[in-house]
């Protein structure tokens, strides 16, 4: 009987040390509004979880909260990150302009040329100044990832020029930019989150929303919409935001690993995106929706529609910002 109590024992005294071994790490939550897999993030958060725990050794790891299981309002999940209550989410950038006020470059009409172009932003010292700005607000900026050129959806007609989108009533971000944008464009703006844009468009309450093809896909917005136009008017970018306070509770090595992974996962997305925006349309179309190439005469129009909004939001932004951005084009 001794023999078996001893072997017990040591049988506990085991699992006991195998159970502090597993649960040692530090978990991070990661509270996204996007797929698993797919979206406009494709497999960013396994991207950055690996490489987190590559560069720490395995002493953190990511664990994601996918489809809005804890909130696919990305405001309110930039609230959470800021609070404590998760520790990264994905947030648009339109929402977080009190903590990131030169971020309204992103919402500004016909502000970026190409995908290069953006890259050579954020990953300067455009990109550092904005991080620094949302880190005295008590998140730091983990990456920016993008969503894609934003275009025009609707359930009324094929839009070929701006007299098309006269009076449609159209779902829009809440960010006073946008709503001027789409009101020079002789529309009737609503803002409202991206979770309640299927059943307005499903119920008529708007007519239109605007976003990027993996975006529509990822919502499922195809379901519901006609008429699809690639005005491209502005692009999506998205911020990929951690507690401050989490992140400062962490050693200098492991906060050099967290950044490096994340200029790693947000890489991976930069490149994953150019791809799902290829597909993403392939699928939107197959889906029986129309879809409109503008012309370069129609592209000219809604550009100088929209044109002046650039000037008159100059103050807010400073003309140095847009100056800058234009330089790296």
């Amino acid at each position: 009987m001794r023999n078996i109590k001893i072997v017990k024992t040591t049988m506990l005294v085991g699992i006991l040390s195998l159970s502090s071994q597993v649960y040692s790490a530090t978990e991070l939550r990661f509270a996204s509004s996007q797929p698993a897999t797919g979206g406009y993030m494709g497999e960013y958060v396994n991207v950055l979880g690996d490489a987190i725990e590559e560069r720490t050794n395995g002493e953190v790891t990511v664990r994601g909260y996918y489809s809005g299981a804890l909130g696919s309002n990305e405001r309110e999940l930039a609230e959470m990150t800021k609070s404590g209550s998760v520790d990264i989410a994905n947030t648009a950038t339109t929402y977080i302009q009190g903590w990131m006020p030169s971020s309204k470059i992103f919402d500004f009409p016909y502000m970026f040329n190409d995908v290069d172009h953006y890259k050579r932003v954020i990953q300067g010292d455009i990109g550092d100044q904005l991080k620094d700005e949302a880190r005295d607000d008590g998140v730091e900026v983990l990456s920016f990832v993008i969503a894609g050129f934003r275009s025009i959806f609707n359930n009324e007609r094929p839009v070929h020029s701006v007299e098309d989108l006269q009076s449609l009533t159209i779902r829009s971000m809440e960010s006073p930019i946008y709503v001027d944008m789409f009101e020079r464009l002789g529309m009737r703006p609503t803002p409202m989150p991206s979770s309640e844009l299927y059943t307005a468009l499903q119920l008529g309450t708007v007519d239109a929303g605007e976003n990027d093809p993996a975006s529509v896909m990822a919502w499922g917005w195809n379901d519901v919409i006609k008429h699809y136009t690639l005005d491209r008017h502005s692009i999506a970018v998205m911020a990929i935001v951690m507690n401050k306070n989490r992140f400062d509770s962490f050693d200098e090595q492991t906060q050099k690993a967290i950044l490096e992974a994340g200029r790693e996962a947000e890489n991976y997305q930069i490149d994953y995106i150019q791809t799902a925006w290829s597909d993403s349309l392939e699928q939107i179309v197959a889906s029986g929706v129309e879809v409109v190439e503008l012309d370069e005469d129609a592209m000219r129009e809604f550009r100088e529609a929209v044109s002046p909004l650039i000037d008159e939001y100059e103050s807010e932004v400073g003309a140095d910002l847009i100056k800058s951005v234009r330089s790296l084009q």
